[in-house]
Order: C-alpha cells, then structure tokens, then sequence
C-alpha cells in the first residue's frame, strides 16, 4: 500500500509541476506575439516604405567624388596641426553623413564629417589627449542639372551645437 501511495504521490507532483510550468510559458509566448502584433505608434515614423532615393547611382557617386576631394584639404590641415602639436580634430577615420533635403524643387545635400577633437601630442606620434568635445564639418551642395554646386563654403560646428539646430527645426 505503501509503495502505491509513493508512486500516487510523484505522479501527483510531477503532474503539479507540469500543470505550474506550462501555461507559464504559454502565456509568456502569447504575450510576446501581441506585443510585437501591435501596429507602430505615431511617433515611430508612421510606417510605410521610405520613399525612394531621387539620386541616380552616377549622381550619388558624383556627389561622393566632389566632396571627398575638397575634403582633402581639411583632413591634411588636421594632419598638419597633430604633427605640430595644436588641437586637431581627428577625421582620417571619420565617414560622412549625407542629409538629403529638396528646397525650393531643387536636390541639396549637406554632408557632415564628424571626430574627436585632441590636443596634440608632444612628440609629434600618436594621437595625444583627447579633449571629450566632437566638431563636425558641414558642407552644403544643390544639384544643377547633372553638377554638383557647392551653396556654402565648408563650416566646422561643434558636434552639439549641430543636434541643438536639428533639434530646433
């Protein structure tokens, strides 16, 4: 009898523990699918497809080509105040930023290239101290026809100074 009420007893708690741990798991999994069922909120973008890019491949390329080239200069001015010792800004891995924008029916694109800024180290190697502030330099350029105009000469912004403007619009 003994052993019957033994064996009756683990049948009962594995039975109990079954019935604890399955609708556990089942509600988390239920949970989980109407949360990710429900349809975006307003301020995620509305949803739908972004629209598509205005720039041709050859246009985008153009625009890459024309902004890498003047940004030479920036980066070798740079280069030139790290190896004598000023404050820099550190661009030689820096990536550009494109911000497409149409104003007035016409294509502009304002390109930002953003680093850290340090002071220059002493002996003339390695990156030296970093200050903890970002510049970024802005340039501004509207598509004519097939050529890319620059609007604006190249500027440098601190890199807060940049969100704060964002922000504002």
């Amino acid at each position: 009898m003994t052993r019957m009420a033994s064996v009756a007893g683990i049948l009962a708690i594995g039975l109990a523990l079954v019935a604890v741990l399955t609708p556990g798991s089942a509600n988390a999994i239920e949970v989980k699918k109407s949360l990710y069922a429900s349809t975006p909120a307003p301020s995620e973008g509305g949803g739908g497809p972004a629209p598509p890019n205005p720039l041709t491949p050859a246009l985008r390329q153009k625009l890459a080509d024309t902004i890498a080239s003047e940004s030479d200069t920036y980066v070798a001015q740079e280069s030139e105040k790290k190896a004598s010792g000023e404050i820099y800004v550190d661009l030689e891995s820096a990536k550009f930023k494109y911000i497409p924008a149409v104003n007035n029916g016409k294509t502009e694109v304002t390109a930002k290239l953003e680093g850290a800024e340090y002071k220059g180290p002493k002996s003339g190697t390695g990156k030296g101290a970093p200050t903890g502030k970002r510049k970024v330099l802005v340039f501004k350029y509207r598509l004519d026809g097939e050529n890319w105009t620059e609007i604006e000469q190249p500027a440098w912004q601190d890199a807060e100074q940049g969100k704060k403007q964002a922000a504002e619009k």
